[in-house]
């Protein structure tokens, strides 16, 4: 059953009448004022919380994959660094042996 605007109106008037304003007013804030099909229950929140740690328990398992793959690319791009820096020294080693030599 559903209560409409006019039937909340009609019961504010009544507690109004018998208890007065600051009781209906109290009152009135206690009950729902969405329709009963609306409201959540613990058995939503519940499902919803499991549907949630599922969620998330994914997306640590992805970030971590993601994670391991940029360390991955990170060592190979340390390891090329090296080989170049190494390059590097070499051919300025050997230019000055040359221009020693010379």
């Amino acid at each position: 059953m559903s209560i409409t605007e006019r039937d909340r109106r009609n019961i504010y008037n009544g507690l109004e009448g018998t208890l007065g304003a600051d009781v209906a007013n109290n009152l009135m804030q206690l009950l729902p004022h969405e329709p009963a099909g609306q409201l959540v229950t613990r058995t939503d929140m519940q499902a919803n919380t499991i549907m949630l740690r599922g969620e998330m328990a994914e997306l640590r398992a992805e970030l971590r994959g993601e994670m391991a793959e940029l360390r991955g690319a990170m060592d190979r791009l340390h390891g090329t660094t090296q080989r170049m820096f190494a390059g590097a020294l070499t051919a300025n080693a050997i230019a000055v042996v040359v221009a020693l030599l010379a």
